[in-house]
């Protein structure tokens, strides 16, 4: 062992030397884990072949838009490659207009300079997505009888790699919204912003339509969700303009998996995070900086969101793009609310919605209130 240790040291020091330009931060131990073995794995893509080619076309289209930021050598050029090139590159997949990929791709393979950057960060993310399929696959098998056991025995899987678990209760949002370097992303690459937004959509729609019981009525929710999904990118004003959570969306399913959940919301928060730390200049440490978010991010106990949420009544997925287009103070405001109130919010004028919340700003200052959200 002390050999082996002493041969370590030796080749790195070879390395060094070979490679003087490189920081000793650049090498970083990686291993792969490879999810739960069930018989229901790629019941997906057999069940919904439409659906399981969105998931591919997203996974490429996270990979691309890392690795583009890397190579763009300046801010203009990343904006052009990104707002330009990768939003109709992805935007021709989705529609059929151009050829799709069969598989989803190793990030590694499609994105080697971002992967290189914040391998730990890339680790958590690729083992959230696992469970994100995996519970896809559960829901779509109509051989698994028990879904419930099912989802929780991956769901335990999941938790055995504390290192990449995103935590079991939902983060505060001011993590996304409130540091210094908070917003620039959106700001800079509004459209692809949406267009990941829409991507978090997507899946959340999913997970509340598998869990339809009738094969049928599934099948037809399923394709509603693409089809309002590929909508979005034949017109981009329909894309999102705040990051839809399990609550409003996918509320059948936020509360007969709230861990679960909380996980893939915390997992699309740490995504816009992670988008903020990339594109801002003053960021000059970006994987210094990725890497102390990811531990905010990763602590079960750390920046827990204090405010209530109220799950929405389901809303059909056809219908909700009053509900995607409130801002993200406005997407707030709703969630404090609850029953008949949230629809009575949905339903208002922009003027009456900033009257409500001015409303609820007032009322959270009365002793005896809970202080949530700082974003109201």
């Amino acid at each position: 062992m002390r050999s082996l240790r002493l041969s370590r040291i030796l080749i790195l020091s070879l390395i060094g030397l070979l490679f003087p330009s490189l920081s000793w931060a650049q090498f970083e131990q990686r291993e792969s884990v490879f999810y739960l073995y069930g018989s229901y794995n790629y019941a997906t893509m057999r069940a919904y072949p439409e659906f399981n080619a969105m998931l591919n076309i997203i996974d490429i289209g996270h990979a691309e838009l890392a690795e583009r930021l890397m190579l763009a050598k300046t801010e203009p050029d990343a904006v052009r490659l990104i707002e330009g090139d990768l939003f109709e590159r992805v935007t021709g997949m989705f529609l059929g207009d151009t050829r799709r990929p069969r598989f989803s791709p190793s990030e590694e393979t499609i994105a080697p300079r971002s992967v290189r950057l914040a391998w730990k960060v890339n680790k958590a993310f690729d083992w959230t997505h696992y469970l994100h399929r995996q519970v896809y696959d559960i829901l779509s098998d109509d051989q698994v009888k028990d879904k419930d056991k099912a989802i929780r025995e991956a769901f335990n899987y999941y938790l055995t790699e504390p290192d990449r678990v995103f935590p079991t209760r939902l983060k505060s949002m001011n993590l996304m919204e409130k540091q210094a370097f908070s917003g620039y992303w959106k700001k800079r690459y509004p459209k692809f912003n949406g267009a990941i937004w829409a991507y978090h959509w997507l899946q959340l729609v999913a997970n509340e339509a598998l869990l339809e019981p009738d094969p049928r009525v599934r099948r037809t929710k399923m394709e509603l969700g693409v089809s309002e999904f590929k909508q979005m990118f034949r017109d981009p004003s329909r894309l999102p303009r705040h990051m839809p959570i399990s609550p409003e969306v996918s509320p059948t399913f936020a509360k007969r998996f709230p861990e679960v959940a909380a996980t893939f919301d915390n997992l699309h928060t740490f995504h816009d995070i992670y988008m903020d730390v990339l594109t801002n200049p003053l960021v000059r440490d970006k994987r210094g900086e990725a890497y102390r978010q990811l531990a905010v991010m990763l602590d079960p106990e750390a920046e827990l969101e204090t405010m209530t949420m109220h799950p929405l009544p389901p809303i059909p997925f056809d219908q909700q793009q009053p509900l995607l287009q409130m801002d993200p103070q406005e997407q707030m405001a709703m969630m404090m609310l609850s029953g008949d109130e949230q629809m009575k919010f949905l339903k208002m004028s922009p003027g009456e919605r900033k009257k409500r919340m001015e409303e609820l700003r007032l009322e959270m200052e009365h002793p005896g209130m809970t202080k949530g959200h700082s974003g109201m």
